[in-house]
Order: C-alpha cells, then sequence, then structure tokens
C-alpha cells in the first residue's frame, strides 16, 4: 500500500493508516530502537533522529508526525520506511500457520532505517542488557556527548565525540564492561573513515558487511545482524539470541539447536524477508509466552 501524506502548516498527517498499516508502539516498543519515549499526549511519542526531534501521534486511521516537509521528506519518510510496501511483505511471508498467526498478531511493525554509527553503538550496549536499561544507557550517553538540540534533547554523539571522549567520562553512562566496547569501536570507526558506510555495505551485500562488522570491539553475530537489519543495510539478517533460539525451537525446529544453527535457518526459511519474520515472530512469542 502506497502511503498518502498531507502538509498541514506544522505537521504532515499520514492518511488512511490505521495500526495494521503502521504502529507506533509496536514498531517503537518491540527492541529495534531505543530514543522514543511516550508522551502525555494520548498515543504519542516523542524521539531524536538524525540530530531532529520528533513527536508522532497515531489515532485510528492517521498518523501525525510534527515536521515540516523538508525534514519528512529528508529524514523521516525513510526513517520510518514509508515506501516499502508491507502488504506486499506480509502477504509472502504468510506461508504457513505459525507466521500467519505471528503476522496478525502485530501486523503495524514497521523497521525503522536508523542511522548507522548510533545503530551500532546502540546495540554494542545492548549486549547481555534489556530494552529498559539500554534506553536509560543511550539517554545518558546523549546526554553526556551529544549535542544539545532544545527543550533538554541531545542529539546522538558523533564518532568524533566518543573517540575523543576518555573512558571515564563514557562509563558515566552506566552501561558497564559495555563502556569499553563502545569506547574501543569508536575509535575502530573513526579509523576505517569513509569506509564505515551504509551505502557502501548496501553494495557490499549481507556476508561481507557482516564479517567487517564483526571486528569491531563488542560485535558478535546476534550484534552485527542487529546492525544490519536496523540500519537498513539488509533485509537478509536474522537477529537471534537465546530467546529467538527458543521461539524458533518451540514453533518451527522442534530440536535443540545452537544459535548459529538457528541464524541460518531463519535466513534460509524467509530469504530475503527474514528480518521482517524475525521481528512478527519475535513479537508473537513474547505476548504469547511461546518462548519458555
Amino acid at each position: 500500500m502506497k502511503i498518502k501524506y498531507v502538509i498541514s502548516d506544522d505537521c504532515i498527517i499520514l492518511e488512511n493508516l490505521n495500526p495494521d498499516d503502521f504502529n507506533i508502539k509496536d514498531t517503537f516498543e518491540c527492541g529495534q530502537c531505543f530514543r522514543w519515549e511516550k508522551t502525555d499526549r494520548q498515543d504519542g511519542y516523542s524521539g531524536i533522529a538524525h540530530g531532529k526531534k520528533l513527536i508522532v501521534q497515531q489515532n485510528e486511521d492517521y498518523i501525525t508526525l510534527h515536521c515540516n516537509e523538508k525534514d519528512f521528506l529528508h529524514i523521516w519518510q525513510y526513517y520510518f520506511d514509508l515506501d516499502t510496501d508491507y502488504d506486499e511483505i506480509k502477504e509472502r511471508l504468510r506461508k504457513d500457520d505459525i507466521m500467519n498467526k505471528a503476522i496478525c498478531s502485530a501486523p503495524g511493525i514497521r523497521i525503522l532505517n536508523q542511522e548507522l554509527f548510533e545503530t551500532a553503538v546502540s546495540f554494542i550496549t545492548s549486549s547481555n542488557s534489556n530494552i529498559k536499561r539500554i534506553t536509560r544507557n543511550i539517554k545518558d550517553l546523549c546526554t553526556l556527548l551529544g549535542q544539545p538540540i532544545g527543550d533538554g534533547y541531545y542529539a546522538f554523539p558523533t564518532v568524533e565525540a566518543l573517540s575523543n571522549a576518555d573512558i571515564c567520562t563514557i562509563n558515566q553512562c552506566r552501561a558497564g564492561f559495555r563502556c569499553d566496547y563502545i569506547h574501543s569501536s569508536a575509535n575502530m570507526i573513526k579509523n576505517m573513515s569513509d569506509s564505515f558506510n551504509k551505502e557502501r555495505y548496501i553494495e557490499m551485500g549481507y556476508e561481507e558487511t557482516k564479517k567487517e562488522l564483526m571486528r569491531l570491539k563488542g560485535v558478535g553475530n546476534k550484534v552485527a545482524d542487529c546492525i544490519i537489519l536496523f540500519a537498513g543495510i539488509s533485509s537478509s539478517a536474522f537477529p537471534t539470541d537465546v530467546w529467538v533460539k527458543r521461539i524458533m525451537q518451540n514453533l518451527y525446529i522442534k530440536k535443540e539447536v545452537t544459535l548459529d544453527y538457528v541464524s541460518k535457518y531463519g535466513r534460509d526459511k524467509f530469504g530475503d524477508l527474514a528480518g521482517y519474520a524475525q521481528q512478527y515472530l519475535f513479537h508473537y512469542a513474547r505476548n504469547n509466552a511461546v518462548h519458555k
């Protein structure tokens, strides 16, 4: 479905868009991003991306983005993946009863196209953590080293800001052992210069990009797949941790296997839609307790 929008004086309205087409709660709270928070407004969230703050509100059949047309066209249209036909994706994935139930449980999830460096640092921070703690760590990191953008909000720190900071400063974000990973990887990325580039990685493809990302400190198989998927490099990634492993063993594989086995199984089964399938399955399992 092609999403249509209307330009108002101080906002963009996405028309004829119910929560089955795009559900902002499921999208912001599914674990793919960490800079969106509920507002006092009903069904509203505020967040920061690319140095810009945005308030988003959802009503029964439309979504309001409180931004101007320039920012919408240059940032938010791509960030929210609005040019991708999710009806087609869901139709292609409805190959079995399990996947159909998973899609029906959260049909409005969309995969965000996030900024590459922010995504890398965020998922390095996510190692052996949880969404609430990661969100707090990232917020503290932005307050410490990000540029202020008004109203108490801060942009995500640049590569230079993080690589030039001393480890004692980074430790103040309270991410524990991950602070060393953040500092080391920021320095490695700084030394990579222009080669740490989303367009380059898209051209390289999934396998070669994953190999390169896994050279960063704190980036293993799962974190590399999260970066690839949630930075918009490739939807062939199938991020796999112990929870996804249990989900896939319970729903599909029906035997005890390794994390690597599950990751390959998911990529082989769902192909270029593996990342979308993982998001639907994870949400379904989390809300139906099938991963226990």
